[in-house]
């Protein structure tokens, strides 16, 4: 499957008016959202004035106000809540959240503990869980934590996959052998096309000084993508790294065969002109 590559030229007019346009109307719908929430966190202050001893009221104002990313009143609520009564575990785990997003570590997983006693096999407790545990630096606890979400989750991300292979180099530094284990088995379960996690295979393969798979790396984005010019000088950048000037040399004459391939709009894209200038560094440093 051939990746199709576009370039954006953020010195035209008509799409800087086009991303002004855009960046307002999201704007204000944030601004919309947060008005609507001030609006309903009234609303149910009223509801509870008048039945003050009901905890669902609690419950529900204090989901608002983590909503409005009011955490301390969120917590006001969600305690109130606990103290009326409400034995509810989905309490618990709002609870855990808050004090996750408050960075309040020790007692988000006093929360999320109590959560899990009820309901051990939810993976989105066990991920917040081993999230809790990597600031708490109990690496080899999120470790085990996070493998269960990936093992379980059915609608995985590769954000997940990311975060689990950063929580295992945080517990071994050195060992970019799970690792990658991890980002395979995102690539299998989403896809071999994934760029993020292509990227960050990359990234773990030079740290872990993997030559050869690094430029088998390489090949892989030159042969899946219609920008090979650009793959074909970093792929020559890394072979100059490694003092293999010779193959460093034929890549870079691929590099340039490629660009001289691109149509003529493409080829005056100030990204184009500053990769020919690139290359022609790097020749020049090989060179000498």
């Amino acid at each position: 499957m051939v990746k199709k590559s576009y370039s954006l030229n953020f010195g035209n007019p008509l799409l800087i008016r086009i991303l002004f346009i855009v960046s307002f109307l999201l704007l204000s719908v944030q601004v919309f959202a947060h008005g609507d929430l001030s609006i309903r966190i009234e609303k149910k202050t009223l509801e509870i004035k008048k039945d003050p001893n009901n905890f669902n009221l609690y419950f529900q104002r204090g989901l608002l106000y983590q909503q409005h990313t009011e955490y301390k009143k969120s917590l006001i609520d969600y305690k109130k809540s606990k103290t009326l009564g409400n034995k509810k575990n989905a309490l618990e785990y709002r609870i855990a959240e808050v004090n996750y997003l408050s960075e309040e570590y020790n007692e988000a997983l006093k929360a999320i503990t109590t959560y899990l006693k009820k309901e051990k096999l939810n993976t989105k407790a066990k991920k917040l869980e081993a999230q809790i545990l990597f600031h708490l630096k109990a690496y080899k606890k999120s470790v085990k934590a996070y493998k269960y979400v990936v093992d379980n989750l059915q609608d995985i991300r590769p954000e997940n996959i990311l975060e689990y292979a950063k929580i295992i180099l945080a517990e071994n530094n050195k060992n970019y052998k799970d690792a990658l284990q991890v980002i395979e088995v995102g690539l299998d379960k989403l896809g071999a096309n994934t760029l993020s996690l292509q990227l960050k295979k990359l990234d773990y393969l030079k740290e872990s000084n993997q030559t050869e798979k690094v430029i088998n790396q390489y090949n892989y984005f030159i042969i899946e993508y219609n920008r090979k010019e650009f793959w074909y000088y970093k792929k020559a950048k890394y072979l100059a790294s490694l003092h293999q000037h010779q193959q460093a040399y034929i890549a870079i004459q691929l590099a340039s065969i490629n660009i001289e391939k691109l149509d003529a709009k493409l080829k005056k894209m100030s990204s184009t002109i500053k990769l020919k200038q690139q290359i022609k560094t790097l020749e020049n440093a090989i060179n000498n």
